[in-house]
């Protein structure tokens, strides 16, 4: 009868650990609530098994390295010491939304420039097809393409792009994601624009993988450094 009542002991006490160890639903890792909430970003493109979460204001921005058309390369650190940027992604000459946010900016480049910071925009794509973007938006400011995305994946903003997206670009804007990056990758950028003050840091940042939403030209200017 003791054996009996000791063995039951055990079963409880092992039984009521285990319960308490079981997370729940409120209490769920780090790790699920990721995937939750790349899962929701599929419909923008992205693929599950990517999470770009891009850089936190007040980041020291990364000191990439910035080729340009010519083949001649400078340091995003000698821009920014000269004096601000406005540091932006796009997606490529065949996304409407990038085109008309392009086409915005370059209307107004002169006087957010002429403010004493520099627009910097950077792309996946060739410079064959920033060529097409520039005709496309009027766009005078430097753009650099990144042959091999070290500048998204820098800045964190990099994601792997799901079949169903390629096909669906490739039927309705008669596009290849892969064919038109550098890299020969369907990998985009989360169109996210940065500001970096001239020591480097970030003051400003606009992220989010819903391409259709971007940062305004009014909040760039009401961001700018003083």
């Amino acid at each position: 009868m003791k054996n009996f009542a000791f063995l039951l002991l055990i079963t409880l006490f092992t039984f009521a650990s285990c319960k308490k160890d079981t997370p729940t639903k409120s209490e769920e890792s780090p790790a699920n609530q990721t995937e939750m909430a790349v899962g929701d970003n599929t419909k923008f493109g992205m693929d599950a098994s990517s999470n770009p979460q891009g850089l936190a204001v007040g980041s020291q921005a990364p000191n990439v390295k910035l080729t340009l058309a010519d083949g001649s390369v400078i340091a995003l650190e000698d821009l920014y010491k000269k004096q601000p940027v406005v540091l932006f992604f796009y997606r490529g000459y065949w996304c409407p939304v990038c085109n008309k946010h392009l086409s915005a900016l370059a209307k107004q480049a002169q006087d957010i420039e002429s403010k004493g910071v520099k627009l910097l925009a950077i792309t996946p794509e060739t410079y064959e097809n920033v060529t097409k973007t520039k005709d496309q938006t009027g766009a005078k400011f430097t753009i650099i393409s990144d042959s091999d995305d070290s500048i998204l994946n820098a800045f964190d903003v990099a994601y792997k792009v799901t079949d169903d997206y390629q096909n669906k670009i490739q039927e309705h804007l008669k596009a290849s994601i892969a064919n038109t990056n550098a890299n020969g990758q369907a990998v985009l950028p989360v169109p996210a624009t940065y500001i970096i003050d001239s020591n480097g840091k970030i003051v400003y940042r606009q992220f989010n993988p819903d391409y259709q939403e971007r940062a305004s030209i009014d909040d760039i200017i009401a961001n700018l450094p003083k």
